[in-house]
């Protein structure tokens, strides 16, 4: 019991399998601040500098011309007042989780596959026990970093047969958020509708010359092939 609220660890078989799933949530107001270092003449060209790198979406790379020094968001408001939590909605089914929480999932991995690579360096006992932490490491960075994972490559298909990969990309205000895709892909975003500013010239397919401004950096999609074929069974009504 935690207080006078009873959850399924506390009940009886019978009474869990009457239970609902219901999705629960509560938000709070963040302001996400960012600090890079850049060298310019003037302030008014650092930031200049600065807001260029944010249109281009490479203020994030983190480069020793401008080294990412700050990311994190911070609350605002009353830390303090009461949370308000409302129901979204019921399901038969929990929904998959949102490509923010495989996020987390693959940072706590890569962590815990550091700390095994670590464990297993400095490990003094036989060869077995360093085996099995190398081993462990290796199934955690397998987690942390799936799109690098031979055994993933050929998860919707068969072996020997040639990727196809279905691409999901998230835009707001006509700007790429992030791409997911079922098979390992790098991605490159450029916009065709100019204005002239910072656009530059590349050769198409065809031969012809085309002029566009480049809106990220070649990247590698999250590769979530669950729950990228899970959105195209919803969006096309399969």
């Amino acid at each position: 019991m935690h207080g006078d609220v009873e959850t399924c660890a506390d009940l009886s078989a019978e009474q869990q399998a009457a239970m609902k799933k219901f999705l629960v949530e509560y938000e709070l107001p963040y302001v996400h601040l960012v600090r890079v270092g850049i060298q310019a003449k003037n302030e008014e060209s650092a930031i200049s500098i600065a807001d260029q790198a944010f249109t281009d979406c490479t203020i994030w790379d983190n480069t020793p011309e401008m080294p990412l020094l700050y990311d994190d968001y911070e609350e605002t408001g009353d830390s303090g007042a009461v949370l308000e939590f409302k129901v979204v909605g019921e399901y038969q089914e929990w929904p998959e989780p949102e490509v923010c929480v495989k996020i987390i999932e693959r940072d706590a991995a890569a962590r815990r596959a550091c700390e095994h690579l670590i464990a297993a360096h400095e490990c003094s006992n036989s060869a077995s026990v360093r085996e099995a932490l190398f081993q462990s490491a290796l199934e955690e960075a397998h987690a942390a970093m799936p799109h690098l994972s031979a055994s993933t490559s050929s998860s919707n298909g068969t072996a020997g047969s040639e990727a196809k990969p279905t691409v999901v990309a998230w835009l707001e205000g006509g700007i790429v958020q992030w791409m997911a895709s079922d098979h390992p892909m790098r991605y490159l975003v450029l916009d065709a509708d100019t204005d002239g500013n910072d656009s530059m010239k590349v050769t198409m397919e065809n031969g012809s010359i085309a002029e566009v401004i480049r809106t990220s950096s070649t990247v590698l999609a999250d590769h979530l092939p669950e729950w990228v074929t899970k959105l195209v069974e919803e969006v096309e009504g399969r």
